[in-house]
């Protein structure tokens, strides 16, 4: 049987931790990572193998991702022998159990071989005949290889300087080839170590400028495995978020922000979000005033202020949006009555301070954008700055930014946490801005 495709692979990995009774492993790889080392962590827990029934032959350029500490924890869990005088290159995995299973083809025994790469694999049960070839294969590697002592790993350490140098060289190298493509990207998959945070790189890659205007199946999928971590997000913190008066949208379906390209996002999925604000009664209350083809429930729920937070290309945001570009309610709101308002939002504004927040206006069809730095210039100006440029055509709102390694963004507890309490933050100043028909809507 074969796989291929960076989804089939994942089959690879499943083949190898669903197999039961396992008595002995032997993996030939040319390149190692830690994820490998916890999935044959996984194996060896699962099937309660000893050090001496684990046999792993690698290359010497296996890693350059801090080899010595890898070749030491993986020494403390299996019989690890290395190739110092030959070149390495094979991918072979063979599992001994009640059955015989072998994996062989492109697939490193790393995260990439594994889950992200396009491989090409065949998985079989072997026995007889053809398990003595295996077999005689890894004897082979046996022989020509060295196991691996303190004295290597030292000399891996030794040389980590000399590694992490090799490893940024083609890091660059990298970047520079797929510069071609990816010109307009908002980041490279080498400028973070986020691979074991709640967002990866392939999240944020979904949302790249060469992404936004595709509807294939590939994108579709990368779109919804986004959409679903931000539902968890949303799952996990709604119960606190309703207890601000805030509100999600009534309908299940249109909770985040659309997935696929479409009239209402201009034919492009460039960010993912999920807003809070006002309650259905709110909305309905004020929509009996708009046009019949105003009245659509996703026109309606996004044409007033909210709180939200979103994935972007580079990043995470959280939120205070006041408006959309055209008949945005609240901007109309706040612009009607700004000089009765004006002393609530510069006090608010001012409580703000220190947050690292900015308030964006841009206009997408003429480029024009204005930024006001709310921990660095006065808050009395907020309003002026409003009242100048946030007019109909322009988008309106509040931004503060983390850059994709930053610790909140660790795992969804964290993320929650960080949402919760910056919506909580911002509430006040929301409660000034937007206009609610009801103080309190149960």
């Amino acid at each position: 049987m074969y796989y291929w495709s960076k989804n089939a692979n994942k089959i690879n990995l499943e083949e190898l931790l669903c197999m039961n009774k396992v008595k002995e492993i032997y993996i030939g790889t040319a390149f190692l990572s830690s994820e490998g080392l916890r999935i044959l962590n996984d194996i060896i827990n699962k099937n309660s193998l000893k050090k001496e029934n684990v046999h792993v032959y690698i290359s010497n350029e296996f890693s350059q991702d801090k080899p010595h500490e890898l070749l030491a924890e993986l020494c403390k869990i299996a019989k690890v022998k290395i190739f110092l005088n030959h070149t390495f290159h094979s991918k072979v995995y063979l599992l001994k159990g009640i059955k015989n299973r072998v994996i062989f083809g492109s697939s490193n025994f790393t995260e990439g071989g594994f889950s992200k790469n396009i491989e090409f694999d065949s998985i079989e049960e072997v026995d007889g005949e053809k398990l003595s070839e295996i077999e005689r294969f890894f004897k082979y590697c046996d022989f020509h290889s060295t196991t691996v002592t303190e004295d290597i790993i030292k000399y891996y350490r030794d040389n980590q300087k000399e590694i992490e140098a090799l490893k940024q060289a083609q890091k660059q190298l990298r970047k520079t080839l797929k510069g071609y493509i990816h010109q307009g990207d908002a980041m490279d998959p080498d400028d973070y170590e986020i691979d074991s945070y709640y967002f990866t790189f392939s999240d944020y890659e979904t949302f790249f400028d060469r992404n936004v205007q595709r509807d294939d199946m590939d994108i579709r999928e990368r779109r919804k495995i986004v959409q679903d971590k931000m539902l968890a997000i949303h799952k996990n913190i709604y119960p606190r978020i309703q207890k601000l008066n805030l509100y999600c949208h009534w309908n299940p379906n249109h909770i985040t922000s659309l997935i696929n390209p479409c009239v209402y996002n201009k034919g492009k999925v460039g960010w993912l979000g999920i807003r809070y604000g006002k309650s259905k009664k709110e909305v309905d209350i004020v929509n009996q005033w708009l046009d019949d083809n105003e009245k659509d429930e996703i026109k309606g729920f996004q044409k007033h202020g909210c709180l939200q937070f979103c994935i972007v290309p580079s990043g995470f945001e959280i939120n205070l949006f006041l408006a959309v570009r055209h008949d945005a309610i609240d901007r109309a709101y706040v612009q009607e009555k700004m000089q009765q308002l004006k002393p609530k939002i510069t006090n608010e504004i001012s409580k703000l301070q220190g947050y690292g927040m900015t308030w964006e206006i841009y206009n997408e069809v003429t480029g024009e954008h204005h930024s006001f730095d709310i921990d660095n210039e006065n808050p009395e100006k907020f309003c002026d700055f409003l009242k100048k440029y946030d007019v109909d055509g322009c988008e309106s709102f509040l931004r503060l930014f983390y850059p994709a390694d930053d610790e909140a963004l660790l795992d969804i507890e964290s993320i929650s946490d960080e949402v919760v309490k910056y919506m909580s933050i911002l509430k006040p100043l929301y409660d000034v801005m937007v206009w609610r028909p009801y103080k309190e809507i149960r």
